[in-house]
């Protein structure tokens, strides 16, 4: 769907697109056969805006630039904090989940006492860390003020974004983040019965894995500006393919994980925790090149055009 509006200092209107009513690409023709595009994702993670030859381009993903994987330091970017503080949360769970699963491996070092049940908590601390981080992000890098003429806004700390996809992705995996906090602080409790320990662990880690899962469907739809796409070629569009998938483990691991089931089932549930969590930390590694995948001068001419599906 294409939104048009006026924009100062421009020979036409922004074009704003997006699935529904979520705006994930804005294009501007600066000149005659020029136009100015800018993606919801990239904006949010400082890219820059690239140009294309012609407005059917806009929505094209771009391709991966090799060199973006040669960086991997870069404190001053928030978005590089957002993969940090994901790396530590995806590692703690899946070297926590391995240490269940296998115990032998790990002879039995990781289940002594109640380390194990710290271990996935302070992974889901650094989670909730990096998605307010990536909520913040979402809320101060809108895309609808990415082709504006005027100053930049001031850094906010609160706002609704309605028609920002990325945003209302992020926020549902905050609420997915502190649910987790409730799971796994339970878990380290002993004590509980039976009743308590279906409300209060396994409860919220379903309802946390399902706000993961919508906010990973809806991080995939931001990237493929519609429903789905197929871009290989894509360091986004791999990126929100791996924490689906990551998503769906979870999902399929907090569903077996129930109270009283058998060992069997208990182990495919942390088998299936341990590849979730490997699957988000790879995704976590690759928010940092990203950070640095900056577009070629154009798109869409004969000489520089990267082929892309969407």
């Amino acid at each position: 769907m294409a939104r048009h509006q006026p924009h100062p200092g421009a020979s036409s209107s922004v074009i704003e697109r997006g699935p529904g009513p979520f705006v994930t690409w804005c294009l501007v023709r600066v000149r005659e056969g020029q136009h100015l595009v800018a993606h919801s994702r990239r904006h949010r993670k400082g890219l820059r805006p690239h140009r294309v030859a012609a407005a059917e381009h806009g929505g094209r993903l771009l391709g991966v630039d090799p060199r973006a994987f040669r960086h991997l330091w870069a404190p001053g970017r928030l978005g590089w904090w957002v993969a940090a503080a994901f790396l530590c949360g995806s590692s703690c769970f899946t070297v926590g989940a391995f240490a269940a699963s296998f115990p032998a491996a790990v002879g039995g070092a990781l289940l002594d006492g109640t380390f194990l049940g710290w271990l996935f908590a302070v992974g889901a601390v650094f989670f909730t860390g990096a998605a307010w981080l990536q909520w913040l992000e979402a809320l101060n890098g809108d895309v609808r003020e990415a082709l504006r003429a005027e100053a930049r806004r001031r850094w906010r700390w609160w706002g609704w974004r309605p028609r920002n996809l990325g945003y209302l992705a992020s926020g549902i995996q905050l609420a997915g983040t502190l649910l987790f906090n409730v799971s796994t602080l339970a878990a380290t409790r002993p004590e509980l019965s039976s009743a308590q320990e279906s409300l209060w662990i396994w409860a919220p880690n379903m309802a946390g894995c399902v706000c993961f899962l919508v906010a990973s469907y809806l991080a995939y739809a931001e990237v493929s500006h519609g429903p789905g796409s197929f871009a290989p070629h894509s360091l986004s569009w791999w990126i929100a393919v791996i924490n689906l998938v990551g998503s769906v483990a979870f999902q399929v691991s907090g569903c077996t994980s129930y109270v009283g089931a058998p060992p069997g089932v208990l182990l495919w549930s942390n088998v299936l925790t341990m590849a979730g969590g490997a699957c988000f930390l790879v995704g976590a590694y690759l928010l940092i090149p990203e950070l640095f995948d900056e577009p070629p001068a154009e798109l869409g001419s004969s000489s520089s055009a990267r082929r892309a599906r969407s």
